[in-house]
């Protein structure tokens, strides 16, 4: 796939930059923000339709892409909020099925949906196609394992670890460490890792600290735990070479339908 443009950058960062400014403003509106998040959600997907005929874009993978988006962000946090309990939403929700308000929800498709698009953003000049590399070998099917062993890993390990101030975010650093030493990392993961050292903590900072959207034990920078710092830095790895190889998938099967 072609990097994405600074347009289609553009929608996406806009609304992630919207949203968040609704959440540290109007996080409690539970009216306002049940209006606006999806309302943004649709404006954003009516913007990248609209650009579909000058940019590198097939719409039927872009939306497909975009739903399995929400839906894994959706069910991560309602697992690691409801079923597991590692962190509470402190704000206003309308049903007992989850404490995490409908809105969150579908906002967790634009953000992971953003944080493709940045990985893919011609200006950080991504690579042209997903590395396979692990240690010495050259494989899809293994890159693939590697990464979602250490996404198990570290889930289970937080679901039954987070409140220990050691054990809560040791895991996250050995399981990065090793990431890093078996899959080689570029000079575009570098970049995306120092994006995320800073920007992933300080957003969440902002909606605990001015928008109280939700509240960690161990938070120990700006409510934030150390664990989630290098979650972020663990996830954005592992997103990014996902993300790329399921969009590339979809864009196939999308061409021949």
């Amino acid at each position: 796939m072609k990097p994405d443009s600074n347009r289609l950058m553009a929608v996406d960062a806009a609304a992630i930059v919207i949203a968040s400014a609704a959440i540290c403003l109007f996080s409690r509106q539970l009216l306002l923000m049940t209006i606006l998040i999806p309302v943004l959600f649709l404006g954003r997907c009516a913007l990248v339709a609209a650009l579909a005929k000058t940019e590198d874009i097939n719409l039927k993978a872009e939306f497909c892409f975009l739903l399995i988006c929400t839906v894994l962000g959706a069910f991560n946090d309602w697992n690691s909020v409801d079923r597991q309990g590692i962190y509470r939403y402190t704000v206003p929700h309308y049903f007992g099925f989850s404490t995490i308000p409908l809105w969150m929800l579908l906002f967790w498709g634009l953000i992971l949906r953003f944080i493709a698009r940045l990985a893919r953003w011609g200006a950080l000049r991504p690579p042209a196609t997903a590395s396979n590399r692990v240690l010495s070998l050259e494989s899809g099917a293994m890159k693939i394992t590697v990464e979602l062993l250490m996404i198990l890993a570290t889930r289970l390990s937080v679901f039954r670890l987070w409140e220990d101030p050691l054990w809560s975010w040791l895991p996250f650093l050995l399981a990065l460490a090793v990431f890093l030493l078996a899959c080689s990392p570029t000079m575009h993961d570098l970049k995306l890792l120092l994006i995320f050292l800073f920007g992933g903590p300080l957003i969440e900072i902002a909606y605990i600290q001015l928008g109280g959207l939700h509240k960690y034990d161990l938070g120990l920078i700006g409510g934030v735990p150390l664990w989630i710092v290098l979650w972020w830095l663990l996830a954005v790895l592992v997103w990014k070479d996902l993300a790329y190889r399921l969009e590339a998938r979809l864009r196939k099967i999308c061409s021949k339908v």
